[in-house]
Order: structure tokens, then C-alpha cells, then sequence
């Protein structure tokens, strides 16, 4: 990779479509230079694209937007996705040998290609995340060398409908441009959010979004479980909606002073008008609180019921809960997972742990929006970009006679030949 490659990469959101443009350098510094973020409201629910005509519309923007801001041609992409249904299956293939076998890359290899068949009926394997290989006696990450009669490989396929990857592909090939890879969205987050130590240790990245939430489990530096509610702090939104009020107005009352979940406050208090609608109905402040705990109470009874899926104790989640997402901006936010969910250490995290990033604002101050298309701008190797062609300049051609005036009706209304005339008029005055 050369030291001025453009690399464009766009996510594929569940309430909005963000695009980032970053030029990676030789010292491995990543300086974003152009930034791009839409709404999806009108054509994702819950992650997954039912309006492919609004879709490619809204991908074409970020596009052109994306284009004009760097000056530069874009000849492909680097794209993020997530979405409902999108949930773990751990698989195991082995292999029996007549007798004792060294083990070889060539088996390895014929090991993940039959996992990769085994996707359940009605769903396509997104991405598979190797786990241990063993034998009779061991597990190993490392089997190639290993002297052994037998071997199977452990796998954690990440499936869901084909339709998901159906609709974005479609997408992108009505709109003409190439994308050079597809990856999960919670995959570049928690690259983004989790050191190596934590996920060897053992954590919970659970990223609230707008209308998914997203569980990912690690343990022994591996993704060993993954799962995406349906549920989301747009939900929230939603339900406070119902009291009468414009979608603005609830959200606002969500993050603002009194949005905070679980909140301890005196009778008197909780009888305080916190907002009045627009058709003049008064909204309680324990009204407030009593939505906004009912819905979260919700979507965090559903995490905590997606970690004691995955088979790993809280216990043995030594380095705790990660929080991000918008969801994650709410007050108070951690001591409410830690009550509902039992993990005792909870950390809200919304930057980077990686200091390659050249950021500037808005990008530096909403550092989460971006967590998975800046993880795409570290991982790409392919240039995205070309000068965009010259414009070729256009030839006059000059009168052989040149009048010590110009007609008098091309002066009336000035043109190539006039402003020429002038110009070599201007030209004779100053010699």
C-alpha cells in the first residue's frame, strides 16, 4: 500500500447510513478526511433494507457526497452491516484417520470448508470465527504439526437469512459501485472498543442502537457468542410517542435532564410537569420515568437472557460489560445494566481504543457513530479512489483581422469573440 491511498468506507446502520473517507499513512496513521451521515428511516427496520429503491438512492448520495468533498473519483468500498436476526451457531466437523497423522494446513482447510456447508435450512453463514481444535487429549488453536488418529475443528458461524445480504449486495450493483468487502458491524465495534486482555479475561459488548441491540460475548480472546435484538432506544422513543407528542419532542425528553432511567425523586417531584404537548396536555415526570423504565427494563431483561444463552456465567466474565451505542448515552445508564443484568463492573464506552486515527470534529466529538467504519479504514488494503478525469479546455479560435472596435452589436451583447477582442485590447493599452 502506497502512503496516499484514499480508503471510502460506509456502514450500513440500523437508523442511519454513515460514510467515512480516511488516507492511510506509511507510519500507519489514519487521517479521515471526508465524513458523511444520512437517516435510513424510510427504507431499514430493524436492520434490514425493505425499500432497495430509497436504499440505493440514499447510498448514491453518500456517494457523490463522499466524492465532492474529497475531489476525487470513488471506484469502490468498503462496506458495514448488521441486522436483525443476525445470531451465533457453534458447529463441530471432525476428521478420523486409519492411523496416527501429522496435521496439515490442507487439512485444516477441508476442515472449515465443510463447516461452511452446514448452515441451517433457511439461513447463509456470514462469517465464521474459528474456534479450538481438538484431538483426544487437547485443544489448540495452533493444530497445524499436531501427531494425532483424530481432529475436530470448532467452529462459531454467524448466520441469518440470505435475504439480509440479498438486499444490501442489490443495492450497491444498482448503483454501480464495486464494494471490495463486507463485514459485520458488532465484529469492527468490539475491534474498535475491547483490548486484548479484556476479551481474554472475558466480556459483554452489548451495543444499543436505535432499533437493534446487539450482544457479542468474548472469552480467551475468541468471539464465543453473538445475538441481535430486535429492540432498541428508538423504542423508547416510540413508547413516550404515545403520550401525544412528535418524535423530536419524545427524544429530546429521552436524553434530556429527566430522561434518566431508574431516577429517585420525592412525590412532589415526581408530580412536576416536565413537558406540555402540543395540544396542551401536561406529562408528569413520574409518567416519564415510568415509560422509559418499562421498555428498558425490557431491553436489558433480553441481554441479560442472550449472556445466559451463551453459556458463559457473569461470573466468569472477569473484565465485565462494554456499553456503546446511542442507547448508551442514557444517564445512569450503568448502575441500571448492573441492577437488571447482575455484572458488577460496567464501563460506557464510546471512543477508540486505537490512537492511529486522525480525527477532526464533527467526527472526533461523535466518535461512536463512526466506531465501524473507522475499524474498516484500519483493515482495508485496496485503495478506493482516482483522480477524477481533466476537463479538456476549450480552443478559440482567433479572427484574422482584429477591428480597433467590435461590432457594434456584438458589444451589445458580449461573447467568446468580444470578450477575446477585449482581452487582447487590455493587453495592447498596457504595452
Amino acid at each position: 500500500m502506497t502512503p496516499t491511498q484514499t480508503i471510502i468506507a460506509i456502514e450500513i446502520g440500523s437508523s442511519k447510513v454513515t460514510g467515512l473517507a480516511g488516507i492511510k499513512h506509511r507510519d500507519g496513521k489514519i487521517a479521515v478526511v471526508a465524513h458523511v451521515q444520512q437517516s435510513a428511516a424510510t427504507f431499514i427496520r430493524k436492520g434490514i433494507i425493505y425499500n432497495a429503491d430509497l436504499a440505493a438512492a440514499c447510498i448514491h448520495n453518500i456517494i457523490l457526497r463522499l466524492k465532492e468533498q474529497l475531489q476525487q473519483d470513488i471506484t469502490q468500498v468498503y462496506v458495514a452491516y448488521s441486522g436483525q436476526g443476525i445470531h451465533s451457531v457453534a458447529n463441530e466437523v471432525s476428521r478420523h484417520y486409519d492411523t496416527e497423522h501429522k496435521i496439515t494446513k490442507e487439512d485444516i482447510d477441508g476442515l472449515y470448508d465443510e463447516n461452511i456447508t452446514s448452515a441451517p435450512e433457511g439461513r447463509c453463514i456470514f462469517e465464521v470465527v474459528p474456534q479450538e481444535y481438538s484431538d483426544a487429549t487437547q485443544k489448540t488453536t495452533q493444530p497445524v504439526g499436531i501427531l494425532t488418529a483424530a481432529i475436530t475443528g470448532h467452529y462459531l458461524n454467524i448466520v441469518a437469512k440470505p435475504k439480509l445480504m440479498d438486499f444490501l449486495e442489490d443495492c450497491f450493483k444498482s448503483v454501480g459501485i464495486h464494494v471490495a468487502e463486507y463485514k459485520l458491524t458488532p465484529l469492527l465495534v468490539a475491534d474498535q472498543l475491547l483490548s486484548e486482555s479484556q476479551r481474554n479475561s472475558g466480556c459483554v459488548l452489548v451495543d444499543i442502537g436505535a432499533d437493534t441491540t446487539t450482544v457479542s460475548v468474548y472469552k480467551s480472546k475468541l468471539l464465543r457468542f453473538l445475538a441481535v435484538i430486535p429492540l432498541g432506544s428508538d423504542n423508547i422513543t416510540k413508547d413516550l410517542m404515545t403520550l401525544q407528542m412528535e418524535h423530536s419532542e419524545a427524544e429530546d425528553l429521552k436524553t434530556g435532564k429527566f430522561g434518566e432511567p431508574y431516577a429517585t425523586f420525592t412525590e412532589e417531584e415526581g408530580m412536576a410537569i416536565v413537558h406540555t404537548t402540543a395540544d396542551g396536555t401536561p406529562i408528569q415526570r413520574r409518567t416519564l420515568s415510568n415509560v422509559i423504565d418499562a421498555r428498558l427494563t425490557e431491553i436489558l431483561l433480553n441481554v441479560k437472557h442472550q449472556i445466559n444463552e451463551s453459556h458463559y456465567t457473569r461470573e466468569s466474565l472477569l473484565a465485565g460489560a462494554f456499553l456503546t451505542g446511542g442507547g448508551a448515552n442514557m444517564p445512569n445508564i450503568a448502575n441500571v445494566f448492573k441492577d437488571i443484568v447482575g455484572i458488577d463492573k460496567v464501563i460506557v464506552r464510546k471512543n477508540s481504543l486505537s490512537a492511529d486515527y486522525i480525527l477532526t470534529d464533527p467526527v472526533r466529538t461523535a466518535e461512536s457513530r463512526y466506531l465501524a467504519d473507522l475499524a474498516l479504514l484500519a483493515i482495508a488494503n485496496q485503495p478506493c479512489t482516482v483522480p477524477l478525469p481533466q476537463r479538456p479546455q476549450e480552443i478559440f479560435e482567433q479572427p484574422t483581422d482584429t477591428p480597433e472596435t467590435p461590432p457594434a452589436d456584438l458589444a451589445k451583447k458580449p461573447n467568446r469573440w468580444t470578450r477575446w477582442w477585449i482581452h487582447i485590447s487590455d493587453i495592447v493599452k498596457e504595452d
